[in-house]
């Protein structure tokens, strides 16, 4: 990275609580940084249990927001309220500059060497005020997310944006993972291809656990956790007399289905469930998108209203071969036969990004922090 060495030997990581895709991707390079050194991840406390979940190596959990992401509309996953995501943006952003100092002298007193943003932006500034180097994990930003509606809310939105572009720009350096939304505006890119976490080849083990054999077709599925209530949950069962099975996190709202398995996300990470699995029915974000892709499994999606990410998404899974969308009338009814069909006689898919995006992160974020003093010491005898 072209930036100084700060002076402390651990690394902080800010991650954003809006969604789990930004903090499965985020472990995934987390995991990758070497245990000799200290890491701590800042977040909002509601997500301690799913970091524990997922971290393989040790890691300080503090708690942190300098974010709000997108607003969905109550009762749907899949858009996005603009008026509410603003207001929110606007509060939270308010409050991370009147702790700027604060948040400054933190990074300082707790000997922090760098930290990485996935997708916070005012931490990038507390960082430059300390003097301690600043890269962001991004396929998006916010100011891109917020753009949109800023132009339709006027001049306030927009300062809001203009300010958090200054704050992305302080970044020292800039992982773009792929599929990304251009950010043409945003210096110091390196492309670092997908991020994802490792798979365990697991297919024999899930199904047998699920009582299944070798001929029933097993298919991922994440629709959200709301709005659910209007899916057309008999129809999906009925794909049990096809042979066709669903696995995933989340029971239906309707109660227990034949083909839906519900698997515990403490002894299943996602992307040994995908691995398992011949394809995926799931909402298009990129923790999903990405593992899809460096695991070669075809993916069923329907579009997203207001989820300006979207775009590069489909466009990517699409280019690639292996994306399958539907329409929203579609998905909500489960008319996927011939969508199903079509995932199922996909033959082998290749990535269409290089796939070690987290050993190249996590091995930059390393080079920065010098040895601590238990390890020089040890060096010394």
């Amino acid at each position: 990275m072209n930036a100084p060495r700060g002076d402390g030997d651990r690394l902080a990581f800010f991650v954003t609580s809006h969604g789990f895709g930004h903090l499965n991707r985020a472990v995934a390079a987390i995991n990758k940084v070497p245990a000799k050194i200290p890491v701590v991840i800042r977040s909002h406390p509601d997500l301690f249990p799913h970091w524990n979940e997922r971290l393989t190596r040790p890691a300080e959990l503090s708690a942190h927001v300098s974010d709000s992401g997108a607003i969905n509309p109550p009762g749907d996953s899949t858009a996005t309220d603009g008026p509410a995501t603003l207001a929110a943006a606007a509060r939270i952003h308010e409050e991370a500059m009147g702790r700027l100092d604060a948040d400054a002298r933190w990074l300082t007193d707790h000997g922090i060497a760098a930290i990485l943003c996935d997708a916070p932006a005012m931490p990038l500034l507390a960082a430059r005020h300390a003097g301690v180097p600043g890269a962001c994990l991004v396929n998006f930003t916010w100011a891109d997310i917020y753009g949109p509606y800023a132009k339709a809310a006027g001049r306030h939105a927009l300062e809001l944006v203009a300010a958090i572009r200054t704050a992305y720009r302080s970044a020292t350096r800039v992982f773009r993972c792929e599929p990304a939304l251009a950010m043409s505006w945003l210096p110091r890119q390196e492309n670092v291809g997908i991020v994802a976490n490792p798979a365990r080849d697991r297919r024999r083990e899930l199904r047998s656990l699920l009582g299944l054999g070798p001929r029933e077709k097993l298919a991922y599925f994440y629709v959200g956790r709301y709005g659910q209530d209007g899916l057309d949950w008999e129809r999906l069962e009925r794909f049990g007399d096809r042979g066709i099975h669903f696995v995933g996190y989340h029971a239906a709202p309707v109660g227990p289905l034949k083909n839906l398995h519900v698997i515990p996300a403490h002894d299943w990470r996602g992307s040994d469930l995908i691995f398992a699995t011949d394809a995926l029915v799931a909402k298009a974000g990129y923790g999903t998108v990405s593992e899809a892709m460096a695991y070669g499994r075809p993916m069923i999606y329907p579009p997203r209203t207001g989820f300006s990410e979207f775009r590069a998404l489909d466009r990517a899974l699409r280019a690639w071969g292996g994306g399958i969308p539907v329409s929203s009338r579609d998905f909500s009814g489960f008319r996927l036969e011939q969508a199903l069909d079509r995932a199922f006689a996909t033959g082998p898919l290749r990535p269409p990004y290089p796939t070690d995006g987290a050993d190249r992160v996590a091995g930059e974020l390393a080079a920065l922090c010098r040895p601590s003093a238990a390890v020089r010491a040890s060096r010394r005898a």
